[in-house]
């Protein structure tokens, strides 16, 4: 795996279940660069950190995939989580 993708799975391992789903409710309303488009909704409902990992760097490969995993943290108020993704990224 990569750098990144590892970066992305433990800051998704990291939140809560509750978050998780606050997480994924953001991400598919997310505002996303051109030539992307959203993972639809019922596709991230059952996912868990793996899977919906998985799905982000399908979707957005692992640069925008971690890029835009810090934004939906940081809009959460994670700044700590968002923080060290970016460093990554």
């Amino acid at each position: 795996m990569g750098k990144k993708r590892d970066a992305i799975l433990e800051a998704l391992e990291n939140l809560t279940a509750d978050e998780l789903k606050k997480f994924k409710l953001k991400l598919g309303a997310a505002r996303l660069r051109e030539g992307f488009r959203n993972i639809p909704r019922g596709a991230l409902g059952p996912l868990d950190a793996v899977d919906l990992t998985d799905k982000l760097v399908a979707y957005y490969r692992e640069d925008y995939g971690a890029e835009l995993t810090a934004v939906m943290l940081s809009d959460m108020g994670m700044q700590e989580e968002a923080s060290r993704l970016q460093g990554i990224a």
